[in-house]
């Protein structure tokens, strides 16, 4: 079986324009996302894109599911996501140890891969699964942003999915674009009170708000709005602020 040919065909670059012009959701799992269940687990007028815990937080159904960890590997997923079949899986397979061939013949999922750290093609010094799903012909996730906005920065390795998820957003081609439930601030725990808080202090919000900035202006050249629905977030620092969708 030809595998590169197969993820070829699942790269994240096939979701380019797949949008265009609708209204997404970013939908992190911090508490402001309590505010809009309703609509969220109701309404299918936005294109919701979700990541992590989802699932297990709310009755949220994405259309679009994104991972970039580790620990939420597509092997230790795979049969959660055959409950969500009207569902893109957005993989970063290049923080995952499963393997391709694993995974095209066991995945029958809407999947879509993504590379977010072999920039240029070249391999890495921290790779978890030490560059092996690597191929120079695929683009990062970054390098796509980049090129489809006309921007001349790209955002780092990324620190948190939320980045990767809203630069998702602006590729598939959507217009308008919410962020709900990145508080950037685990002192203030989950939509769901069952998750364990953890410590306010994030070594790396200076880089995810760069990251985020960033993205904001890619955004701006292709006059793409992009709005926080949480005045608890940092996020209020770079986007304007609103809580009503």
């Amino acid at each position: 079986m030809d595998y590169y040919t197969t993820m070829t065909n699942q790269d994240i670059s096939k979701l380019i324009n797949k949008e265009v012009g609708k209204t997404a959701i970013i939908c992190g799992t911090g508490p402001s996302l309590g505010n809009y269940l309703n609509i969220l687990e109701s309404n299918n007028d936005y294109i919701k894109i979700c990541c992590n815990e989802i699932n297990i937080m709310t009755k949220i159904v994405p259309n679009y599911w994104v991972f970039a960890n580790s620990h939420q590997t597509i092997h230790s997923m795979v049969e959660t996501f055959k409950k969500f079949p009207n569902t893109t899986v957005v993989h970063a397979d290049s923080v995952d140890t499963t393997p391709w061939e694993w995974i095209v013949e066991n995945v029958d999922t809407n999947y879509f891969r993504y590379d977010q750290r072999h920039f240029n093609g070249e391999t890495c010094t921290n790779c978890p699964n030490k560059c092996h799903n690597l191929n120079p012909k695929f683009l990062t996730i970054q390098e796509l942003l980049k090129n489809y906005t006309n921007y001349e920065k790209i955002y780092s390795t990324g620190s948190t999915v939320a980045v990767h998820m809203l630069a998702l957003a602006i590729l598939l081609g959507c217009k308008k674009i919410y962020i709900c439930g990145v508080e950037l601030n685990y002192s203030l725990g989950y939509v769901s009170p069952d998750f364990t808080n953890y410590s306010s202090f994030n070594p790396h919000l200076d880089e995810i708000l760069t990251d985020f900035e960033i993205i904001k202006q890619s955004a701006e050249k292709i006059n793409v709005e992009i709005q926080n629905l949480s005045d608890m977030s940092h996020l209020k620092k770079i986007f304007n602020t609103s809580n009503i969708l």
